[in-house]
């Protein structure tokens, strides 16, 4: 049973032995980029189209939105079923390469080494399983609209830059602060189920209900994991903040934030997670972590 400092730097060891680890996210990353781009692109032509030229032709920003406010307003259910296409595709590629990832950590927990092999396979074993568990969860956070519901009907998006709907707003602002605190909560429930339905090969309730069993068993571990992750993102975003007023520094912060969120981040905190459900439930972990116990390293060359 290690504890969650062993855990994270046995985690960090793993990555820095096993970068193709990196692999699944630059995937989707790049996939879903595209997509988005063509989508929103030809979507933004479709319903904005005719109306470009005004909106170039604005003096200010300001006059823009004028221009740009009523048209959302007219085009809301447009908007809102491309958005949810985009959405469930975006979601089935993450799906796709997040079950991989998974499957590659648990390799390169189990055995020290991984390959894309336990990408490629993982992914086409576990991506509808993991997909429908991810619309389950999406839905359940969605479940959370109700907090906007007071302040969504009673603005006005045309007159949302003249300052007569402030009641309003301030009641849709406490709203989506609700919200916010509803989806934290989900998260931290069920942080962990996407990587029991990987790892156990479940379907998409029992990932789920796996997911908060483990939760429910191991509280204080998911926590501390989910605020040293939180807290990682937070420190990041104070970084981008500091640095973004310093030209020099802010190119290179740029650049190395670039990496870190892309390339370190996803990939390290995937192996943790992965580690501490490995760990909880009595998985077999890589031999070499031995290394650092003698005793346990004397104990297996004798048989015990």
């Amino acid at each position: 049973m290690e504890d969650i400092g062993k855990i994270i730097s046995n985690g960090f060891e793993t990555y820095t032995k096993n970068l193709v680890l990196v692999i699944p996210f630059i995937l989707n990353a790049v996939i879903t980029g595209i997509l988005a781009v063509v989508m929103v692109g030809i979507g933004f032509f479709y319903l904005f189209g005719s109306s470009l030229s005004a909106i170039g032709s604005a003096s200010t920003s300001q006059a823009a939105a004028a221009i740009l406010l009523p048209l959302i307003t007219r085009h809301f259910y447009e908007i809102v079923i491309l958005v949810i296409v985009y959405f469930l595709v975006f979601l089935f590629f993450q799906s796709f390469f997040m079950a991989g990832a998974i499957s590659m950590a648990q390799k390169a927990t189990e055995t020290g080494k991984s390959d894309l092999s336990a990408m490629i396979e993982a992914g086409k074993k576990n991506v509808v399983n993991l997909y429908l568990a991810e619309i389950l969860v999406t839905l359940l956070a969605l479940a959370g609209i109700v907090f906007i519901v007071p302040g969504a009907t009673r603005v006005n998006l045309d007159q949302l830059l003249s300052g007569n709907n402030t009641d309003a707003v301030l009641v849709l602002a406490g709203g989506v602060f609700l919200w916010a605190i509803y989806i934290a909560i989900i998260s931290l429930f069920l942080a962990v189920f996407s990587y029991a339905l990987v790892i156990e090969n479940l379907g998409p309730v029992d990932g789920i209900t796996a997911g908060f069993g483990f939760f429910k068993a191991h509280k204080s571990d998911v926590f501390l994991l989910w605020v040293v992750t939180g807290i990682i993102l937070i420190v990041l975003m104070i970084l981008d903040e500091i640095f973004r007023g310093i030209p020099v520094l802010d190119i290179i912060w740029q650049f190395a934030s670039f990496i870190i969120n892309f390339l370190i981040i996803p990939p390290l905190t995937t192996l943790w997670w992965v580690r501490l459900y490995m760990t909880r439930t009595g998985k077999k972990l890589y031999f070499n972590d031995l290394l650092a116990h003698p005793n346990d390293l004397e104990k297996l060359k004798a048989g015990k």
